[in-house]
């Protein structure tokens, strides 16, 4: 509960200073932005379970370091990096299914539902999660995807996979920023994966 009120006072703060404060159940900007870093935090953390199994098969596979790496292993590297993202999609599906709410909106006191208010179905919360939402196309996971266009760089010459995988890279930049713009300027908060979903973030009682 302390942690509820002391970040609920953070996000006020950033309301007044942004000039974003209003008196509907629609999420503050402030209480959006704080609920997505403190996910954001959690992401971290989540990789680095991916990153750290990675690292062990590459170093067992490698003779402890001994062995040059070859092209099976850095795929293989690449297949545990890349995991990440459909395990970390996969969760947060079933949790804001189950819960309707990340970590980091529980925090804040936010929950997802439906237009109406009612609980999101499966299927939107799939899409709410895939249409651009800023902790699928994060900087984080663009670390990934750059490291797979550097992969790709050097092991083929598939120029496809490359503009793909570049792609990606980019749009982990630009969903962030975009997301935020879309917010501040929306009467009710939504952002661009609130839209398309038809779902809403609303602040609980």
């Amino acid at each position: 509960m302390a942690e509820r009120l002391a970040a609920a006072g953070i996000a006020m703060e950033i309301d007044a200073r942004i000039g974003q404060a209003n008196e509907t159940d629609h999420a503050r900007a402030g209480a959006r932005i704080l609920a997505y870093l403190i996910d954001s935090i959690v992401l971290f953390c989540f990789s680095i379970v991916f990153l750290v199994a990675a690292s062990l098969v590459l170093f067992m596979d490698s003779d402890q370091g001994r062995d040059e790496i070859t092209n099976g292993e850095s795929w293989a590297v690449i297949g545990l990096l890349l995991a990440n993202l459909p395990a970390w999609v996969l969760c947060n599906v079933l949790l804001t299914h189950k819960r309707g709410q990340t970590v980091g909106q529980y925090v804040m006191g936010l929950g997802i539902v439906a237009e109406d208010g009612s609980q999101p179905e499966l299927g939107k919360l799939a899409t709410y999660w895939l249409a651009l939402n800023p902790l699928v196309f994060h900087p984080i996971m663009a670390a990934v995807w750059l490291f797979l266009v550097w992969v790709l760089l050097a092991k083929t010459t598939n120029e496809v996979a490359v503009i793909v995988a570049a792609s990606m890279a980019l749009l982990c930049f630009v969903a962030p920023v975009a997301g935020l713009a879309f917010m501040l300027s929306d009467p009710q908060r939504r952002t661009i994966h609130d839209r398309l979903s038809g779902l809403r973030v609303q602040r609980l009682q």
